[in-house]
């Protein structure tokens, strides 16, 4: 009488007409109870033509289409107030291009880990959005200071207000936290075999002190932006693009305080759409904050696109 073997584990075969096991090899293999053959691991990760991958493609796409749009209608319209007001060509076009480069930060996400795509995409995805939050935080002070009445205030916001060093500064540090990540303690493809049968490809970020400490610096910065924005909320309705910039922002924080719990307790092939998910959606708000109203004005509402509406409201 042959003897069966009992065990909870999956990696190991019975041999026919034998009796005792052969263990598969448990990377790349797996075997059921009693088997007499060893199996495979299928491979997870998020292909292309992953349903969920391709929805978020699409909005990724879409994103790029209205940062395209946004920049002809700005470009046709250099002349007007509502152009002049957001700082000038020059910082919408700087502005767009970070939005244009986030949402081309999704798409490292998505497909087969590689080593580059690892160390790309959190590294793009931080530095662009720190360079779009830089420059709205100047449009913030520059709001702040032209409608600031308060002496004190507005010699600090005098002294604050120095467009292309903060730009430069701001982005720069981001730039500095990711090569240091990037240098000592890089992302990495790494293979899950947590689930027995399968083996999930991810990337994993090397050091979360690091992917912390970037996440953490982008927040600081949008956390000044909405308290200079904030304060600038009751201006002239034409002026006030400081609301705007508030809403913006509370979304942003809305959406990273939901990613950090979901992130945490996701694991698998999904776990790329999470960041996905919330990369979009705190984009989205504050690209559509930021553009759309002004987009609104020139296209629907041109009679109060003018020098003379703008100074009625004042």
């Amino acid at each position: 009488e042959s003897m069966k073997f009992k065990t909870s584990s999956f990696f190991f075969f019975l041999l026919p007409d034998m009796d005792y096991c052969y263990r598969c090899n448990n990377k790349t293999y797996w075997a059921p109870i009693n088997s007499s053959t060893c199996y495979r691991k299928t491979i997870y990760f998020l292909a292309w033509t992953d349903w969920f991958a391709i929805f978020l493609l699409l909005l990724s796409a879409f994103g790029v289409v209205l940062v395209l749009s946004v920049c002809v209608i700005f470009t046709k319209n250099l002349d007007t107030p509502v152009v002049k007001a957001s700082g000038g060509l020059t910082v919408c076009y700087i502005i767009l291009f970070s939005h244009f480069l986030i949402f081309l930060s999704t798409v490292f996400f998505i497909d087969v880990p590689t080593e580059f795509k690892c160390k790309t995409r959190q590294a793009l995805f931080g530095i662009s959005f720190t360079l779009c939050i830089s420059c709205i935080l100047i449009k913030s002070l520059k709001i702040l200071l032209a409608f600031s009445f308060d002496p004190k205030l507005q010699n600090f916001l005098k002294c604050m207000y120095k467009p292309i060093p903060t730009v430069v500064t701001c982005t720069g540090i981001q730039v500095i936290i990711c090569t240091f990540w990037l240098i000592f303690n890089t992302p990495f493809v790494n293979q899950n075999f947590s689930i027995p049968r399968a083996i999930i490809l991810e990337c994993n970020e090397g050091s979360i002190v690091a992917f912390g400490i970037m996440l953490g610096y982008i927040a600081a910065l949008a956390f000044i932006c909405f308290i200079f924005a904030f304060k600038g909320r009751k201006l002239p309705e034409n002026y006030n693009e400081a609301k705007f910039i508030t809403f913006g922002m509370l979304i942003y924080f809305i959406a990273w305080i939901v990613f950090i719990p979901v992130y945490a307790t996701t694991f698998g092939k999904y776990l790329p759409a999470v960041e996905i998910i919330v990369v979009l959606i705190s984009n989205y708000g504050i690209f559509c904050c930021t553009f759309l109203p002004k987009c609104y004005i020139i296209i629907y509402k041109q009679e109060t696109n003018t020098k003379s509406a703008f100074l009625k409201m004042v």
